[in-house]
């Protein structure tokens, strides 16, 4: 006989193991959560900032004054993009808020002041780092506004103060030690613009604009550089004087945000202007 009191417990039943967490049978739940929200959010159940819905029109914020040419491609693109024109000086401390709306955002501000305040340049900043889509022209948005009507920061000129890095472009000093974008430093140059980026849809089906056998583009430009993150997609080779320039950068900000840079007015090139916009949305 054995004692009752001196035997080892049974083993409790399936080995006393704790059940494994089985992570490949969430899977398919996590996959069902997300398409069961991406189709609320499409159908306008809920609203998710950047996730695409069932509303067939681009929403579009144009910040500054279109020139007539970029009103053009604007216009003949209204058959899938509604499109708002705001002066940068109407935003208040509601910016970060109010640019949410929009799935992609124009920063044109090459006949206004080249200004934003603090508050919207955190906003575009914000925009962009969530996943927004942003084309910057040529020295908008190099300014800082300081309260008093029309007046300017000038101790810092460029997009870094106001934008931090998500602007492709780089506002260099020039061999006068004054920074390439400053107003009134624009260059025009006679030249045309060449595909560099071979495999960027926004260059589809262009080499050379416009082609050798047409006149040559008169253009405005900075002698910028890109921005360390920066991709050259085209550059503009001037032909009334042996010079270079950058002439669209892009740059891809963590997780899906984009920034474009056009360093010339880009109504002046309909087609790329257009297909621009196409990649962007």
């Amino acid at each position: 006989m054995y004692p009752d009191d001196g035997g080892a417990d049974p083993a409790p039943v399936g080995g006393g193991m704790m059940p494994r967490f089985n992570l490949e049978g969430l899977i398919p739940l996590i996959l069902l959560v997300i398409i069961g929200v991406a189709s609320l959010n499409y159908f306008g159940v809920i609203e998710i900032p950047f996730l695409p819905t069932g509303n067939s029109h681009v929403q579009l914020l144009f910040i500054g004054e279109p020139s007539f040419e970029e009103k053009v491609v604007l216009d003949n693109l209204g058959y899938f993009l509604t499109y708002r024109i705001r002066d940068a000086s109407t935003f208040g401390n509601s910016a970060s808020e109010e640019l949410q709306q929009y799935d992609i955002i124009i920063l044109d501000q090459t006949r206004t002041q080249k200004s934003v305040t603090v508050s919207l340049g955190e906003a575009v900043q914000k925009y962009v780092q969530k996943g927004g889509k942003l084309m910057v022209v040529l020295n908008s948005g190099v300014y800082q506004s300081v309260g008093l009507a029309g007046a300017t920061a000038v101790d810092a000129i460029g997009w870094k103060a106001n934008f931090g890095d998500i602007v492709p472009a780089e506002c260099v000093l020039g061999s006068d030690s004054v920074p390439v974008c400053e107003e009134g430093r624009e260059k025009t140059v006679v030249g045309r613009i060449y595909r560099q980026d071979y495999d960027h849809p926004i260059m589809r089906g262009v080499e050379i604009a416009p082609p050798m056998n047409l006149t040559p583009y008169t253009l405005k430009t900075l002698e910028i550089q890109a921005a360390q993150g920066g991709k050259t997609i085209a550059y503009i080779k001037a032909e009334n004087t042996p010079q270079s320039f950058p002439a669209i950068i892009e740059k891809k900000n963590f997780p899906l945000g984009d920034v474009i840079y056009f360093n010339y007015d880009p109504g002046m090139t309909p087609n790329i202007f257009k297909d621009t916009i196409m990649y962007m949305k």
